[in-house]
């Protein structure tokens, strides 16, 4: 009994030897293995942070994004509109008077034309009407000095129509001005303005991105009203539209056109520039 003690206690003393002997040995492993799950949430949630972090960013960038994309459609909106404004004024000085180019200027085509109508007629109904119909009540001088003024009046209800679609669309209604446009064609189709309201119709449908109807309205400038100051420059637009549809081989055609058929004109000097920047 003594000898099977003996071993029992040498047995425990060796075991416990061993366990000091290795203390990173069986005893540890439970606690790294404890250790090694919370150092991977750790890293999930950093990773989570950073995620958010970035959502945050990218959706700040696509506000900057948007607001910057209507900025720049509002720019081309006004510089559309200033190039409108500007192509009708020099029109209006190449032309030097009271020609149709100058009277599309806003300010001093109504006070050329108001001044110069009214004297027309004032010179038949100045003559001596009024003793006839005081001597005998003919229907006919009546006739004549009601039909007079009736004349003068549809011109310049037509003037007064143009000038406030003009402004319409110098104000950026276009939608308003292509509807007011429209109307003043079909009311006067060969009206003194006719021409300047169908070029201005297409300018609007242009500006609102119409191709279609800015390309049939700028033709239509060019068949209708062929000695109309405005030929060249619809002839430049259709130039401009056919460049920005992609249309290389149209857009050069209507350019060079403008360049050989009215040289030393501001849209032949706009052409030129135009075809410098497309590729040969």
């Amino acid at each position: 009994m003594s000898k099977r003690a003996l071993l029992i206690l040498g047995l425990g003393f060796g075991l416990c030897a061993e366990a000091d002997a290795a203390p990173n040995g069986a005893g540890y492993p439970a606690a790294n293995a404890y250790a090694q799950p919370a150092a991977t949430d750790n890293a999930i949630f950093e990773v989570l942070g950073r995620l958010e972090q970035l959502q945050s960013e990218v959706q700040q960038l696509r506000g900057m994004v948007e607001e910057q994309s209507q900025t720049i459609a509002d720019l081309q909106r006004k510089q559309s509109n200033m190039y409108s404004d500007l192509d009708d004024r020099m029109q209006a000085l190449t032309a030097g008077g009271p020609a149709p180019s100058g009277q599309s200027s806003p300010a001093p085509a109504p006070a050329d034309a108001a001044a110069a109508q009214p004297s027309a007629p004032a010179a038949p109904v100045a003559p001596t009407p009024a003793p006839v119909t005081t001597a005998t009540p003919a229907p006919a001088a009546p006739v004549v000095v009601d039909n007079k003024p009736t004349a003068t009046a549809a011109q310049g209800n037509e003037k007064e129509r143009y000038q406030s679609a003009y402004d319409t669309l110098r104000n950026g209604h276009n939608a308003q001005a292509i509807k007011m446009f429209q109307d003043l064609l079909k009311d006067f189709p060969a009206g003194e303005f006719a021409d300047n309201s169908q070029y201005w119709l297409a300018e609007a449908y242009k500006i609102n991105r119409e191709f279609d109807a800015a390309r049939g309205a700028f033709n239509k400038v060019v068949s209708q009203y062929p000695n109309s100051s405005k030929v060249p420059d619809a002839l430049l637009k259709l130039g401009y539209i056919e460049f920005d549809l992609q249309n290389t081989a149209k857009a050069r055609d209507y350019l060079t056109r403008v360049t050989t058929s009215y040289p030393g004109t501001t849209a032949a000097h706009l052409a030129e520039k135009k075809l410098a920047q497309m590729p040969q």
